[in-house]
């Protein structure tokens, strides 16, 4: 079991690793309503103060393990060609979050993270912030560079774009439609860029 830790001793980067292992696992056998501190810690031969130590909640332990999981393998930042138009550079990165999401050991994270900022409106502000931000911001980076090249309309709002497409996705796997997924997803980005697109704009 689990030794003391002395105040002001520093993590152990290694025995974290292992901790968010632990729940991953507990979180793909018995979903996020199954999973408790206590198998978890089980699982990872250590006492609940250890974990509790890390991370206050359930809710804060699976934000942090779908982090290392799902969210570190989306792209922040697409590395388009040095002559990519706006459009390009939009298409790359929602289809690579797509895909991220559309697969079946990321879906079963994305709900876990789903259900525990369904859980507590005060975890759900602290999910947002730590780990869907990023992405957020990014996509709408993507779309401003768009308006700043004159590619996409001025009085676009880009916020609610963002929106559509992430939320689009997100809405197939808690609906489990992920099979229609990749076509709608290219659909729905097809018709997003029409509308988007300046008139003269680049094509």
């Amino acid at each position: 079991m689990d030794e003391a830790r002395r105040p002001g001793r520093p993590r152990d980067a290694a025995r974290d690793d292992a901790l968010l292992d632990a729940a991953r696992q507990v979180l793909l056998r018995d979903g996020y309503a199954g999973l408790s501190m206590e198998k978890v810690a089980t699982l990872a031969g250590v006492g609940k103060p250890t974990l509790y130590r890390r991370w206050p909640s359930k809710a804060a332990l699976v934000a942090d393990a779908v982090l290392h999981s799902f969210l570190a393998s989306v792209p922040r930042s697409p590395s388009p060609g040095p002559h990519a138009t706006g459009s390009q550079r939009l298409a790359d990165w929602f289809r690579a979050y797509a895909a991220s999401v559309g697969d079946p050991h990321h879906a079963a994270m994305v709900l876990a993270l789903t259900a525990a900022a369904a859980e507590s409106p005060h975890d759900a502000e602290s999910l947002y912030r730590q780990h869907t931000r990023g992405q957020y911001e990014s996509l709408v980076g993507h779309l401003r560079a768009g308006v700043a090249s004159g590619e996409f309309r001025a009085d676009a709002d880009l916020e609610a774009v963002a929106d559509a497409l992430i939320g689009s996705v997100l809405y197939q796997l808690l609906t489990r439609t992920e099979s229609a997924a990749p076509a709608r997803a290219e659909h729905l980005l097809q018709l997003l860029l029409a509308g988007l697109r300046a008139p003269g704009g680049q094509d």
